[in-house]
Formats: C-alpha cells, structure tokens, sequence
C-alpha cells in the first residue's frame, strides 16, 4: 500500500520550485550572483584588514608601514562599499533581458535600462553634508534594501513610459546609425522616470525626511528602546536582524544603535566588574553573539556550509561552498549571503533565522547552568571558530559549545539545503530541457545558443567554456559504429562518434556541443582531436590483426573554413603510420556545405590525397545532385528520414531507387543509416543498398567492444 510520501515531497519541491522561480525573485537572485566576482573580491579586502592574528599585524605594519590597510581599503570602496548601485544596474539589466524575451519588436537595451535605475537610486540618496559626494554608507550593503525596491520600481516606470509609442523619438539615419535610434527612444521615458524618482525625494524633503535610509534604519531600531538585556529581547534582536539581512537590508548595521546600548555596553560592564572582583552580571553581550551564534557570519553560516560538504559532495552548490568557506572561517560570508544566495530566497528564510535563535537559547542556558562562565573579554569579530570560544570563556568548554552549536546548526540547515538542490535540479533540467530543443533546431531562428537571453544563454556559455576544457580533461571519447555488408554480415567500415562525458551533467548530446564548438570556434581543435584519435584507434586495430575496416570521422563545413585542413589531417594519418584509404571524411549535406570553389579546392586536396569522401544525410537537400557534380564523393550516407519511411513511403522507397541506380552508375558507394529495423533491411536491399549502419545491427560501441563485433560479425540479409 503507498504511503504517498513521494507524491507529497514532490509537491513540496514544486511548491518550493515555484515560489523560488517566481519572475521577480529569479531576477533578483540572478543580479546577486552577478555581483559575486564583486563581493570575493570585497571580502578578500575586509580579511587582509582584519586577519585575527597579531604576527600578520605587526609583520603588515613593519613591512608597509602604519597605513598599510589603505590597500583592503581601496579594495573595499571600489566593491562591497558600492554594492548597492552595482546591483541595481545588474537588476535593471536582467529586467530588461525580460522585456525583451516578451516585447521582440520593443526591445530596451538592457545596458540603458541598467544605466537609469543607477541614476535614480542616486536621486533619491542623501549626498555627504561635507563634500555633497555619494555616501559610503548608503551605497554599500547598508542600502541594499532600498537599492532593489528602487531597481524594481525605476524599471517598471520605464518600461511603462517605454511602451507608450508616442513617447518615444524616433531617429534613424544613414550618419547617426541604428545606435542612436536605440538611444533615442529610451531619451523621453528616461527623463520621466528620473525625473519622478527626483518629484519623491523633493517631496520626503519637504515634509522633513532628507534621509530616506536614515528613516528606515531609526524605525527598525526604535522598538527596541526601553528593552532589557535578557532573552527575549536577544531572541527579538535576532529575528528582527536576521529577518533585515534576508530582506537585503544589513542587519547587523541596522540593529548597531541596539547592540551599542544594550549588547556592547553590557560586555563593558561584564570587564568592568571582573576586573573590581566581582562576578559578571550579564550573560548575553556583544562577544556572546559573535561567539556562539553567528559562527561563519550571521545566520551561522558555517553550519549552512557544513550542510553544503556534507550532504551533496557533487552538488552544483559545493563551488559556492568551496569558495565562501576562508573567508567564513573568520566570520566574512558575503559570498554566501550574495552568492547562494540568502537574500530573498524563500528556501533559507527558515533555517537563517531560525538557526541564530536556537543557538541564542542553547548558549544562554549554557551559561546560566554552569556550563561555561559569562563572556568577560571581548573577542574580535573575525577570529576563527574554536579560538574565539576557548578566549570568550576562557576554557574548552567555550569550544566545545561552539561545536555543538555548529552541529545544532547543521542539523537545522541540512533538509533545506536538500530541499534547495531538488529546486536548483527542476530549475536546471527546464533550461537544459529548452537548451537540447533549440540545438535540435539549427534551421530556425536560434541559431546561436550563446546569445541567447536569459538562463539558456548563461547555461549556453557555461558549457561552452567546460567544452574548450573537456579535451584536457579527458571528457572527450570515440565510440565506434559498424557499418556492415548486409549480404556477407562482414564489417566494413566505423563511424567514429564523438562523446562528452561531463562531470556534472552527464552525457551531452552531440547536437548540443557540436554547435557550441562550431559557435565558438573550438570545432577546428576538436574535429583535428577525433582525426587524430581515430586514427590512433585504426593503427591499433591494425595491429591486432583487423586491417580491412575503414574508419569515418565527420568534418564540420566550419573546418572547411581552414586552408590547411588537408595537412593537418595529413598529418594525422602520417602520424600513426596509415594509408590514406584506411580512413574516411564524412560532410554533413544539411550544416551548410556550398559548392563554391573554396570548398572544391579543400575537398579535392583531401581526395587526392587518397582519403575517401562521405557525404552525410544525403538526399533530402535541394542541391544534393550538385554535390555529386561538384565534389570528389567516394560515398554517399542516405538521409536518416528516407530510410526511416521506406517501408511506408512510396516516394522514400523510390527516391532511394533513383539514388542507389545513380550511385551504380557513378561508381559511388552507398550506406543507409538509422537502419532498425528487419523490414527496414530488407526492403533496402531489395532497392539496391547493401550497406547498413543502426540499431539492427550494432549501437555505437566502445573500442573494446567493437573490436568484439567487428571479429564476430553480424547476421545476413
């Protein structure tokens, strides 16, 4: 009897799935990860600065001298000082690349779009009073909330505006060019949206708000006046922070007013009756947080990337792990906060401020039962895990209490850190699902994979860049063919076949990373790799005996872009010790081969070398007699269609008679593929084609295993 437990937890990752992919929430995770190299970079200058150990202190001063942080500082201003319009920009860009997925023939360029929500974020923040510059502290983490509620807002406005035709100036002309046209009808709805971002920001001036963030800051803050220092209001302190970090707002910033009077002041207390002899009177402080709750950064984040290590080793996750887990030794986890991210992902809501609030109970318990005495030392924020316990209690058992909170931690973040995979899985195989349909298409508009917007595009290039590495990675295989005589049941000939075992993802089809190859131009050292690799193979075959099979690799019509194409493969039969008529090129018809001069030349250089020509798919193109006038063509591979309809399909079956009497005619071999089946073999050599190549022989098979076959031999027609 079913339990229904499966059906239940696939629901629940559709329901997760949803609400993390929902439109706005996708964008905004998406410009977060944008800003990654950004952040890393950000975070490595906040971890030179503060790297917790004296000898690098003093070892920095000595060799640099006392202003030897000007350098992380620089690092910092340039980065995570200026987050805030850097995500605005990336957010605007991606609400663009939205649009025009949606509006085809009202395209925005995304960089405009970008451009005005950065400008009307500037409009509304309050400059410096000293030198009316941007304020750091409104620019950086600090105003990330702001910051995306502006994005938001600014390019909905725009985009409203941009839709009204009339609103926009049309200009094109043979000296200005299609650019300025762009520009131009982005002029109006820019100015109109600036322009109200100004109309808000002189309207909170006038009823005496000049600082928008100011406001926002004093009003998360103001509850917690007149609140004293004991559990519940470390509880309320931490929801509320860690809520505010979720939401994009620096939490920890935010709730300084209330760290400062309550938390900060109580660890001044705690030194100060220790110091007099006295016990320490407050168990919660400053040093308690940073020690035992927010191990790794706020929400314990070193708990969330133990769950990461432990519970998917190969998950598309662990780079993120990998990267964030120095910085989060010291208690930096920006790359987690922005890179997984945190921010506004529905999954880690729970656990990242949950977390904190459990271990705020278990530690103070643990210092109210004995367990550990009262944080009397103040501890710096960004020494590691272990130390920092062992100096805020002044004992092991401060570590101890640290490892344990870690596990609690772990234990809390692990199901969501599942849950969150399933999700980033259904994400993944819808986009890789609608990558794999347009590859198959290459005839229609998406001809090129790598510009396309949005999650195709960015999976598009990705793999891409593992393709131009797969060949040193060893990703890259041959497999093997038979093509055999149908009336002896001997191997004739291989097809080499290229693979793509990636490590993540798995096989590749080839009509997916053939045309990224051909896209990027990586198909000339590719298809130069399969010559020389087939080649290898048939030498080995020859010596073990099997010298009468000839082995086919294809070339891409792109390679025929290459003047020194026949050397190279020249080349390759030269280095493994093999007579030309021992291999065969084959050229796919349908990806574009031309009977221009060029092509001519190029082929007939390969032919007299004395390697045969294969053309593939033959048939089903308008200029396929051409071919057979223009190239020098040993053989000719019918197209996969006619053979798959011949014992259906008069015209197949007579189209393929028409051919199989010109090739006899022309002395031309002919090869059916994609052969599966009895009916198919049969009716197929009834028309005069006796070579075969499919299922109803042989999938395409390792080396080993062809060697196998190709000894045995197959059944006869």
């Amino acid at each position: 009897m079913s339990t229904g437990l499966p059906a239940r937890k696939n629901r629940l990752i559709s329901f997760w799935a949803d609400i993390v992919n929902s439109e706005y929430l996708n964008i905004i995770r998406n410009a977060l990860t944008l800003t990654l190299p950004v952040v890393i970079a950000g975070a490595v200058g906040v971890l030179l600065n503060n790297f917790p150990i004296a000898a690098y202190q003093d070892m920095m001063r000595d060799i640099f001298g006392e202003g030897w942080r000007s350098f992380g500082g620089y690092v910092w201003n340039g980065t995570l000082a200026i987050l805030s319009p850097v995500t605005v920009f990336t957010i605007g860009y991606n609400i663009a690349e939205r649009h025009n997925q949606k509006h085809l023939l009202d395209n925005v360029h995304p960089a405009i779009l970008g451009t005005v929500a950065f400008c009307s974020l500037l409009t509304i923040i309050e400059p410096s009073a000293n030198d009316f510059a941007i304020p750091y502290n409104w620019v950086g983490i600090h105003g990330l909330f702001l910051a995306i509620a502006a994005s938001i807002i600014s390019s909905e406005l725009f985009l409203r505006f941009f839709s009204i035709r009339r609103l926009r100036i049309h200009f094109l002309s043979k000296e200005a060019g299609a650019a300025m046209s762009i520009i131009f009808s982005a002029l109006v709805p820019a100015i109109l949206t600036i322009g109200i971002f100004a109309l808000f920001k002189a309207g909170m001036a006038a009823i005496g708000v000049k600082d928008i963030h100011s406001l926002i800051y004093d009003a998360i803050a103001a509850p917690f006046k007149n609140l004293g220092n004991n559990l519940g209001t470390a509880l309320l302190y931490n929801f509320t922070r860690h809520l505010l970090w979720f939401l994009g707002i620096h939490g920890s910033n935010a709730m300084e007013p209330v760290m400062t009077e309550i938390y900060a002041s109580a660890m001044r207390s705690n030194e100060l009756a220790v110091a007099s002899g006295a016990r320490a009177p407050f168990i919660i402080t400053k040093t308690f947080f940073d020690t035992y709750v927010s191990i790794g950064g706020a929400g314990n984040t070193l708990s969330l990337l133990l769950a990461l290590f432990l519970t998917h080793r190969k998950s598309g996750l662990m780079r993120i792990a990998q990267i964030s887990l120095v910085p989060a030794v010291f208690n930096i986890n920006e790359t987690l906060i922005f890179g997984l991210p945190i921010v506004l992902n529905p999954i880690y809501i729970v656990p990242f401020i949950a977390t904190p609030m459990v271990l705020t109970v278990i530690s103070y318990y643990a210092v109210a039962w004995g367990f550990l005495s009262e944080s009397v030392m103040e501890v710096a924020w960004t020494t590691p895990v272990l130390i920092s316990g062992y100096a805020a209690a002044g004992s092991f058992s401060g570590s101890v209490l640290q490892l344990f909170n870690l596990a609690v931690g772990f234990l809390i973040y692990w199901p969501f850190v599942r849950i969150a995979e399933k999700v980033q899985q259904v994400r993944f195989e819808a986009a890789y699902g609608e990558l794999l349909s347009l590859s198959e298409d290459m005839a229609g508009a998406c001809s090129n994979l790598t510009d396309q917007p949005g999650e195709i595009g960015s999976m598009s290039r990705a793999l891409a860049n593992d393709l131009m590495d797969s060949i040193r990675k060893d990703e890259l295989f041959l497999e093997y063919q038979p093509q055999v005589d149908c009336s002896t049941g001997k191997v004739v000939g291989v097809e080499a076949l290229l693979r793509w075992q990636h490590a993540s993802i798995g096989r590749v089809p080839p009509s997916l990373f053939v045309t990224l190859a051909e896209e990027t131009g990586f198909i000339e050292e590719m298809g130069l790799w399969v010559c020389d690799e087939s080649c290898r193979q048939t030498r080995e075959w020859q010596d073990r005996g099997i010298t009468d099979v000839v082995t086919s690799f294809n070339v891409s019509v792109k390679q025929l872009g290459d003047p020194d194409l026949p050397e190279k493969i020249a080349g390759c039969i030269n280095k493994h010790g093999l007579d030309p008529s021992n291999v065969k090129a084959e050229v796919t018809e349908s990806t574009g081969l031309s009977s221009d001069m060029g092509h001519n030349i190029l082929l007939q250089d390969i032919r007299h070398m004395g390697v045969n020509i294969a053309i593939d798919d033959f048939g089903m193109g308008h200029s396929s007699l051409v071919y057979l006038k223009q190239f020098p063509v040993a053989m000719i591979k019918l197209d996969g269609s006619l053979v798959k309809d011949v014992t259906v399909s008069k015209i197949s079956s007579d189209i393929i008679s028409s051919i199989s009497d010109l090739c006899r005619t022309m002395d031309i071999d002919l090869l059916a593929e994609f052969v599966e089946t009895e009916a198919q073999a049969v009716a197929l050599k009834s028309l005069g084609c006796h070579v075969f190549q499919g299922w109803i022989y042989s999938r395409a098979l390792p080396p080993d295993e062809c060697e196998q076959v190709i000894r045995r031999g197959f059944r006869t027609y």
